[in-house]
């Protein structure tokens, strides 16, 4: 005896997520998960992280460079975590706060690769 089962339709029969969310990772770019508050409040948070995250940087890489007695073993690999932050900052957390500003990603898909490509390397 042969029995044949026939394909489900996944997004009738499971309109959720496999984490139970609604959304759909294929959604279009204007259905954020997030209100224009959230939005706004992600921003103002990235804001600081970039203002005060290029300021405390180059301010430790200027101490560095005015001070050559720091330049001790350990003290060179906080420098070098310093230096990376510092290109997270610069490379990284701009395309976060314009999108955020705007609510949708804004540099489409080349974009969204040089900002993982930029976080993962710095």
């Amino acid at each position: 005896m042969v029995a044949h089962i026939g394909s489900v339709n996944s997004s009738s029969a499971f309109p959720h997520g496999a984490d139970g969310s609604a959304g759909d990772p294929l959604a279009p770019p204007g259905s954020s998960g997030l209100s224009r508050t959230g939005h706004t409040v992600v921003a103002v948070c990235l804001g600081f992280i970039l203002f005060f995250g290029c300021f405390n940087n180059l301010l430790v890489l200027f101490v560095f460079a005015r001070f050559r007695s720091l330049w001790t073993p350990i003290n060179v690999v906080l420098l070098n975590i310093s230096a990376s932050d510092m290109l997270v900052c610069v490379f990284g957390t701009p395309f976060s706060f314009a999108s955020s500003l705007y609510g949708r990603w804004l540099l489409g898909q080349h974009g969204c690769e040089w900002y993982g490509f930029a976080n993962s390397l710095f």
